[in-house]
């Protein structure tokens, strides 16, 4: 992803240095890419770094072996011996060792004679000088057939050293060094490979062949055992801290370019250069304090690494990718370099020797690579924002825990508990909530209102028109997630990420499409998966009101289908009765039924239970009248209902269904007889009415709201209708099934 543009004044933001790239590095970048495949590239690097391994661990084990493990203890006044194997296998452990004798020459133990850290435990270059000189010295007595060690007591102990060291007697120091040469190379190679193009890559590259040449090259005189020739050592500590140099100088060069171009092509150049400069200088002798030479300009390029990501921190503001890939980095870069400048390098300007704790103090640079390597390949941009600003504010809290304690302790000369607990408490009383105040105000963390936001997902809900629904969907989620650009796009069932978090796509719900939003929060954020989650709950919300809208209307039109239905089959056939009727009485008892009719449809969900017996038989006698108004007879003898707790609705539905019956009988049927049957048969209420009358064909009777009203009726109860021709093809026959279970 090299181009981005920004969302909040449209313009192009180059993203990994390609304009620096058009330079030579550039040229070189693009031959190799066009002659060597990555396979070949990385089968190179690979034997290239077994090829300065093998060089390492062949000189560590090609030099003369003692058996004796010392470290110099100023208080015993010399050496104590750790343990004693093979040529020292005779001297106990504990011994204290103050002089080294053979060949004829013999020096006393000193404190420096011992040290790992050679960088950080001379101040002269003149004590720098003498040191190498001692170890010139104690290098030829190790390489005579026998040398003395004399201890604290003044005995003598002859070993007779061998020469060829076993792998086995280096230490885990010596271990750590190789692997983080080996991680840091092969990391940084790696993504040279697949950037070759970007500037980023390839200061990452140097950076990776400056560690490689320091921290497995340093610890081969680190694991000394006690000594290595002069010029060997002069030589291997150059590389060493030729090694550093570079690392720093490419880590300082690469900021200028990552994520976001801050130099032209020369600068970092010229960075290196300074660098390599300042190498040649001390080498020379330029300088008269050794730990200045070494430190000084390191110390200043880590704290320029910091002054460019502010930088790139400030720039990145609208450019959420960049801010993520830098991010990666930042965190793997405080959290190392913090650790180490404050417990290795820093002490080491004081006069601390810390050459104990520096190799694994290694250990924590492969963090940093494995930060650069996720940035520069853009690998999870979007998980960041979760824990990212967390991870950071615990890191400053302990820093400066950490700072405070060291202050009272060296400045103010307390206690060490007492220091502890004063640190603690300003830690607790200050800081955080300091840090509370800097996530809600510096950070802009805003809590979503969820009241607003449920108000207007139901107010979609509640919106007729298409158009209006889309508009307020788009203000919720403006309202939610404020992103710089939104536009309809494609989507499936659930929300998904898109761009390595650059959008959020929402899918499409009940007429409204999916939508595209990019840039969250105004530009200043990646779209993380707890934001996926959020527009899956919003999207749910939003359905669950759709559907129960939709339920409501549908409840609504059934309602309505009621109303219409009883209308039509018992208000019309009490009507038609009342009309027909030439008896007064019997008119004004139709009307009078007919009003109860109405009350009974307007209230029947909440109206009083009527038992089937009762309906049945006011059923009974309406419709003999009715039949005997036309000429017609009615059979069907009095019974004892066939189900018992029948509800309310369903006798209302019989009664209904009947009235429509009789209705089109009277209508249509010219019959003489009509015979009804009310039966019980497998958990069914059976109503059967059967004419002899002219009939019909129900397959070429389109239904009207007569035919169709009872079967929508009755399946309305879960039951059914069916017509067919009576008793001797004559006629018709009426079956209706309604469940009572």
């Amino acid at each position: 992803m090299d181009d981005v543009v920004d969302g909040a004044g449209g313009r192009s933001v180059d993203m990994s240095g390609d304009a620096a790239a058009r330079g030579a590095g550039a040229g070189v970048a693009r031959s190799l890419a066009a002659h060597a495949t990555p396979v070949r590239l990385l089968a190179l690097a690979l034997a290239f770094v077994v090829a300065v391994i093998a060089g390492v661990i062949g000189f560590s084990v090609n030099q003369p072996w003692m058996g004796v493990d010392m470290t110099f203890d100023a208080r015993a006044g010399g050496a104590v011996v750790q343990s004693a194997v093979g040529p020292g296998r005779a001297i106990p452990a504990g011994t204290v060792i103050v002089a080294v004798s053979g060949g004829g020459d013999r020096l006393r133990l000193e404190r420096n004679d011992l040290t790992g850290q050679v960088d950080g435990s001379f101040g002269p270059f003149a004590d720098f000088q003498r040191f190498m000189t001692r170890q010139g010295r104690f290098a030829e007595m190790q390489r005579q057939p026998r040398m003395t060690l004399t201890d604290s007591t003044g005995r003598d102990w002859t070993i007779q050293p061998v020469w060829g060291r076993p792998l086995w007697t280096f230490g885990i120091d010596f271990w750590i060094g190789v692997v983080v040469g080996v991680v840091s190379w092969l990391t940084s190679a790696a993504i040279f490979v697949f950037r070759p193009r970007e500037a980023s890559a390839r200061y990452m590259l140097l950076s990776g062949f400056g560690m490689l040449f320091c921290a497995p090259i340093g610890v081969m005189y680190s694991a000394r055992e006690l000594s290595l020739p002069e010029t060997a050592f002069y030589l291997v500590n150059g590389v060493n801290f030729l090694g550093g140099s570079l690392f720093s100088a490419a880590l300082f060069a690469l900021l200028l370019y990552y994520p976001r171009k801050l130099a032209p092509r020369w600068v970092g150049l010229l960075v290196v250069g300074v660098f390599l400069a300042w190498y040649a200088a001390q080498a020379l002798g330029w300088f008269a304090d050794l730990t200045f030479a070494r430190r000084f300009l390191t110390m200043c390029g880590l704290a320029g690494c910091f002054v460019l990501s502010g930088v790139h921190w400030w720039m990145t503001r609208r450019d959420p990718v960049a801010r993520a890939a830098l991010s990666w980095f930042l965190l793997s870069w405080v959290l190392v370099t913090s650790f180490f400048a404050g417990t290795i390098l820093a002490p080491q300007m004081f006069g601390v020797d810390t050459s104990v704790a520096e190799p694994y103090g290694f250990l924590l640079f492969l963090v940093i690579y494995g930060g650069l390597a996720v940035g520069i390949m853009r690998y999870r941009l979007f998980e960041l924002g979760e824990w990212w600003g967390r991870i950071m504010a615990w890191t400053l809290g302990l820093m400066l825990l950490a700072a405070l304690d060291m202050l009272f302790l060296a400045g103010l000369r307390l206690q060490a508990e007492l220091s502890l607990s004063l640190a603690l408490l300003i830690c607790g009383l200050v800081w955080l909530p300091l840090r509370g105040w800097i996530g809600d105000r510096v950070l802009g963390r805003r809590k979503p209102d969820d009241r607003a936001l449920f108000e207007g997902v139901v107010q979609i809900g509640l919106t007729a028109a298409p158009a209006d629904q889309l508009s307020q969907w788009i203000a919720v989620l403006k309202t939610r997630f404020d992103p710089l650009r939104l536009d309809v796009g494609e989507g499936g069932e659930r929300a998904r990420l898109a761009d390595d978090g650059v959008a959020l796509v929402t899918p499409a719900l009940h007429g409204l499409p999916a939508l595209r939003l990019e840039y969250a929060r105004g530009g200043r954020a990646l779209f993380s998966p707890g934001d996926v989650a959020q527009a899956d709950a919003l999207a749910d919300m939003l359905r669950f009101v759709f559907e129960n809208r939709d339920a409501y209307e549908r409840g609504v039109v059934m309602e309505r289908k009621r109303i219409a239905g009883d209308i039509h089959d018992n208000l019309g056939a009490s009507l038609l009765s009342a009309l027909h009727s030439r008896d007064g009485e019997r008119k004004d008892r139709y009307i009078r039924e007919t009003l109860a009719d109405l009350r009974t449809i307007v209230t029947e969900p909440s109206g009083a239970e009527t038992g089937l017996a009762e309906t049945l038989a006011g059923s009974r006698k309406e419709m003999a009248e009715r039949l005997q108004a036309r000429g017609m007879t009615l059979d069907w003898p009095p019974q004892d209902a066939p189900a018992e707790g029948v509800s309310s609705a369903i006798a209302q539905s019989l009664r209904a269904m009947l009235r429509e019956i009789t209705n089109n009988i009277v209508k249509h049927a010219q019959a003489r007889t009509v015979r009804v049957t009310l039966a019980h048969a497998a958990g069914d209420l059976v109503l059967t009415v059967e004419d002899d009358g002219v009939g019909f064909d129900p397959q070429s009777v389109t239904p009207g709201a007569g035919l169709g009203g009872l079967a929508e009726r009755a399946a309305r109860h879960g039951g059914g209708v069916d017509w067919s021709r009576g008793a001797d093809g004559r006629g018709m026959r009426v079956q209706v099934r309604l469940p009572v279970a």
